[in-house]
């Protein structure tokens, strides 16, 4: 068999005994690469699911050719966006003007939806879509559903957002980190002082900040037109082991509702980080 990935040839390993071998090869290779195969074609004829379960048990060493289309995952996660994000909005208006067979339609496009791009989200994304196809599954007047819709429109507009323009999406992260910067320093004496509501805010914005950035990451680094290699001379990589270590020791510090921790995670592990690490992102990009 010819393998090829958008009309370039595709070498795979002489271990790759079926089609399906070679075909798990040649994903692991895109994936690496931020893509997604979209499409497989055997003989010059796309198939269906069900027919490339059958292929995948043919001889890879066979006659024939063997064509892979792969995209961008973040382009295909944006479209997905798109779509997910006009779907809840037929949905809330449907709900909202109380049109029942607007609302039928609106149940059977998120079912479909869901099983087409289920495996492009995360676990927390996926926890939202669920959430709102149960409520769109329940009383047709339900006023949850507007209500979910807008929360759903704001939650994934922003993760849309960052697929679009990660630079714009990074830079306003660093904005983020100079509202709370001061804050981290004061969270041990809020914290000693009773203020544990406010300290505690700061934490969660702090965790959502970093999630956001590593979330951002990958597109930010494949589209960037310069990107930091290392942080105060360690290497990205590293920094980031270093930091996810930092989050593993505060999960434990909450867990343990160890106070004095927290606070000393906030002010001398967490802030210097991610201000080092915004500093390098602003400078790389040449911004103040």
């Amino acid at each position: 068999m010819i393998f090829t990935m958008n009309g370039t040839t595709a070498l795979v390993t002489p271990g790759a005994r079926t089609i399906g071998d070679a075909l798990a090869e040649l994903d692991e290779r895109a994936e690496a690469m931020g893509s997604i195969i979209v499409e497989v074609a055997v003989d010059g004829r796309a198939l269906s699911p069900d027919e490339l379960a059958e292929a995948s048990a043919r001889d890879a060493a066979g006659e024939g050719t063997v064509d892979l289309v792969a995209e961008p995952a973040a382009d295909l996660k944006s479209r997905g966006l798109e779509t997910l994000l006009d779907l809840v909005r037929a949905a809330s208006e449907a709900a909202a003007s109380g049109d029942a067979e607007s609302l039928d339609a609106a149940r059977g496009a998120w079912g479909s939806y869901s099983r087409a791009f289920g495996g492009l989200f995360s676990a927390e994304e996926a926890s939202f879509i669920d959430a709102f196809g149960q409520q769109l599954d329940g009383d047709a007047g339900s006023p949850g559903i507007p209500r979910i819709a807008e929360s759903m429109s704001a939650f994934f507009g922003e993760r849309l957002a960052e697929l679009r323009d990660p630079s714009a999406a990074m830079m306003a992260a660093a904005r983020v980190f100079d509202a709370i910067r001061d804050d981290l320093s004061e969270v041990p004496v809020r914290l000693q002082t009773g203020k544990d509501a406010e300290a505690m805010r700061t934490m969660v914005v702090a965790v959502e900040l970093i999630n956001k950035t590593v979330r951002i990451m990958p597109e930010y680094v494949r589209t960037a037109v310069t990107v930091p290699t290392e942080v105060d001379g360690t290497a990205m990589p590293e920094f980031y082991g270093a930091l996810n270590g930092v989050l593993r020791e505060l999960a434990q510090a909450f867990e343990n509702k160890d106070g004095v921790l927290i606070g000393d995670l906030a002010e001398y592990e967490i802030r210097p980080r991610l201000e080092s690490f915004y500093s390098a992102v602003r400078s790389a990009a040449g911004a103040p």
